[in-house]
């Protein structure tokens, strides 16, 4: 993952960066499930209950929190895993067969109502669901997914894991007391799982404590105050065709000019010029760095994924950072000579046009694809530009993902 940070002691910009690719740790699967001897370390990572679409709008994203690849198999001889409502009722199953790669998506969607299957997975694939289902789920409902689809075995004993609002009187369909629910609906929007601990402590893998408050957090594209938490960022689905994220090397990045300090261009580059549009008053800013493939496969998607970073109504002195799509540029190095830098796309639908990226915002490499993969051993020159809506010291960490799936550290 790639962490970014500035700060102004003394009221002079300075740019502080630390550009980290660590393997990290994931969290622990949940063990308190007293029926499964070994329980398989599979928890609901993304979801929401209704979209700009209405009430049926809805999506929920398993992830397999293991490095290791789990094929859907039911202790008790049923078809396969079901995601169930608190109302008792499945509404998809992971059928027996079923492999989910390691630290890989599962994606449920509501066939009726949901609105983004044209959001990007990878190879030409769309996040259109790998499993549907067609009866609403109610908004601050509770959510569980057992190693079963027996629904005599819909208990605790089976429980995989459970997301559920504080409005959810029933504790098997949610985890602690539950995250803050919602007082109006129907926001481009998804409670996703923090990828960060705490500012500056990011795995890049979604945290699971066992508490829903704490796990997860609440984003949607026009930044409202819907009661669980004003957080700028957006719905970012994921299924089995979509990149991963794993522990580990093989995609390493370095300095663009290696021959100057990271907070120093063509690295950093800080352009205060207007840009006449929105989401970047005070111009924007650049980080760019060299990209190797040093995984011995040929990478056919790349992408990131903003984890953290401080964006919208933030406080005096700190400052308010927007994703966007950048085009190709050449720049010149210390050396006098030049290199081309090729610029990445915000990941759309969602729009994200009236306040710009944020948090879960995903950003993808457009030159690398089928026909034009990064081989073994090539390097890449990339930058990830943002507006600047506010200066002031700043926060960004953003991980990358691969197809095939390769770990990244820098």
């Amino acid at each position: 993952m790639l962490f970014v940070s500035r700060s102004r002691p003394a009221k002079l910009l300075t740019l502080a960066l630390l550009f980290l690719l660590s393997p990290g740790v994931g969290a622990t699967a949940q063990t308190g499930d007293e029926g499964l001897v070994d329980p398989p370390p599979l928890i609901i990572s993304e979801f929401r209950l209704s979209g700009p679409g209405g009430d049926l709008d809805e999506f929920i994203e398993i992830y397999n929190n293991s490095n290791a690849a789990l094929t859907v198999n039911a202790p008790d001889g049923s078809s396969g895993f079901a995601l169930v409502a608190s109302d008792g009722l499945a509404r998809f199953l992971i059928p027996n067969g079923t492999v989910i790669p390691a630290r890989g998506h599962f994606l449920g969607v509501n066939s009726v109502g949901y609105s983004l299957a044209s959001y990007a997975a990878g190879n030409g694939a769309t996040a259109a669901g790998d499993a549907a289902y067609t009866e609403d789920i109610p908004e601050n409902a509770g959510l569980a997914l057992f190693a079963t689809s027996d629904p005599a075995n819909f208990d605790y004993g089976w429980r995989l894991d459970a997301a559920g609002s504080d409005e959810e009187a029933d504790p098997l369909y949610r985890e602690g007391a539950g995250y803050p629910s919602l007082f109006f609906s129907r926001l481009e929007s998804s409670f996703t799982r923090r990828l960060c601990s705490a500012p500056m402590t990011c795995t890049g893998f979604p945290r699971d404590t066992n508490d829903n408050a704490a796990d997860f957090i609440f984003v949607d594209t026009m930044h409202h105050s819907a009661g669980a938490g004003a957080r700028l960022g957006a719905p970012g689905p994921e299924g089995l065709s979509s990149p991963i994220r794993r522990a580990g090397s093989g995609l390493s990045a370095s300095l663009l000019d290696p021959l100057v300090d990271a907070h120093t261009s063509p690295n950093f580059f800080r352009d205060r010029a207007f840009t006449g549009d929105y989401n970047a008053a005070f111009g924007t800013v650049s980080f760019r760095r060299a990209f190797t493939n040093n995984t011995g496969a040929s990478i056919t998607a790349l992408r990131f994924r903003v984890a953290d970073i401080t964006t919208a109504v933030q406080p005096y002195e700190i400052g308010d950072l927007r994703p966007r799509s950048s085009g190709a540029v050449t720049v010149t190095l210390s050396d006098g000579s030049t290199a081309n830098v090729q610029g990445t796309s915000r990941e759309e639908p969602p729009a994200q046009d009236g306040r710009g990226g944020g948090f879960n915002t995903s950003l993808s490499v457009g030159t690398i694809n089928l026909a034009s993969p990064l081989a073994p051993g090539e390097s890449v020159n990339l930058q990830l530009v943002a507006g600047v809506e506010q200066t002031g010291d700043f926060r960004l960490c953003v991980t990358v993902e691969t197809l095939p799936a390769t770990g990244s550290e820098v």
